[in-house]
């Protein structure tokens, strides 16, 4: 309990974090009960097209006179369960190559170190656009697999090089004379270290796979979903030209801000994670909490000392 308190504690004091916090937990309840609470109608209604907020369409409807609202609701689950499988596949790839390179050593790390500079330094996207052409993807999980599988490389460095100092340390050092395993020093001693770490890159590789999603769908390289935000960005674009259509302004907006406050909401929130869940930098915070306080009162006591003088 006093882990939790000290975690919801540090992101409430970091207001920018708090608030990516609120948005986000806001669409994971939408995406987990949203479509039990909100109905979904994707029939014609074209006496209804591009009708602006209402209480019948809080959202307004798209080129077909579908609620757009209702379309949003069922859109979150498919948008963050893409983000978040690729996003897991991701930190496990990254983790476990980085890890090898920096245990192992010798010829495996040098292949591993090899890999990882080639991915670094070659633009990303273009490659996953060429697997989903070779290799149809046909369903949510192959095209986690399709974004996971080359966006590993700058976790695995990090995790390389966070091993190679770690491995040097007193703690491991002495599990190493006692014999233990390799998966306990890896697992038990290292893992804990760099949880703080991994998980704010799980929710920054989130929304990278997001943003890289988007982008395959939008070219048709993923599965169809009518509900997706990207298909309705899509439709609006393509069929409705909304882009140009004044009268549904609406039908391009609303997608649009869904994703630019989901993707704003997980980078403020990775950017407290961090030190939420880290112990050493949890420390760091209070010291300057108590600094800043500490000199707000030496400021209030020199500014009453100047105050009596002057009188």
């Amino acid at each position: 309990m006093e882990a939790i308190k000290s975690f919801f504690t540090t992101m409430y004091h970091n207001k920018q974090a708090f608030i990516g916090m609120l948005i986000l937990f806001f669409f994971l309840l939408q995406a987990v009960i949203g479509p039990l609470i909100v109905p979904l109608n994707m029939g014609t209604d074209f006496l209804n097209r591009y009708q602006g907020p209402s209480l019948q369409h809080p959202l307004g409807t798209d080129y077909v006179g579908n609620d757009l609202f209702q379309q949003i609701v069922h859109g979150t689950r498919s948008v963050l369960f893409i983000g978040l499988l690729a996003s897991l596949f991701t930190v496990i790839l990254g983790f476990a190559l980085g890890a090898l390179a920096g245990f192992a050593g010798g010829i495996v790390d040098k292949i591993i170190s090899m890999v990882i500079q080639i991915l670094i330094s070659v633009p990303i996207f273009p490659i996953q656009l060429i697997i989903a052409v070779i290799f149809p993807v046909r369903n949510v999980l192959m095209l986690a697999v399709v974004l996971a599988v080359l966006s590993w490389a700058w976790l695995a460095r990090n995790v390389r090089a966070t091993i190679l100092s770690l491995k040097e340390r007193e703690f491991v050092l002495v599990c190493r004379i006692m014999g233990l395993p390799k998966r306990h020093i890896i697992f038990k001693e290292i893992l804990p270290n760099v949880m703080s770490y991994l998980a704010s890159t799980f929710v920054l590789n989130t929304n990278s796979a997001i943003a890289t999603s988007v982008g395959l769908m939008l070219l048709g390289m993923a599965p169809y979903e009518p509900t997706h935000w990207s298909i309705m960005l899509n439709n609006a674009a393509a069929q409705a030209n909304s882009g140009m259509n004044t009268a549904g302004i609406f039908n391009m907006m609303v997608p649009t801000a869904a994703f630019v406050l989901l993707q704003m909401s997980l980078i403020f929130f990775a950017n407290g994670l961090d030190e939420a869940l880290n112990p050493r930098l949890r420390a760091s915070y209070k010291v300057r909490k108590k600094k800043n306080q500490n000199t707000a009162v030496g400021m209030n006591q020199e500014g009453g000392v100047s105050h009596a003088n002057g009188q």
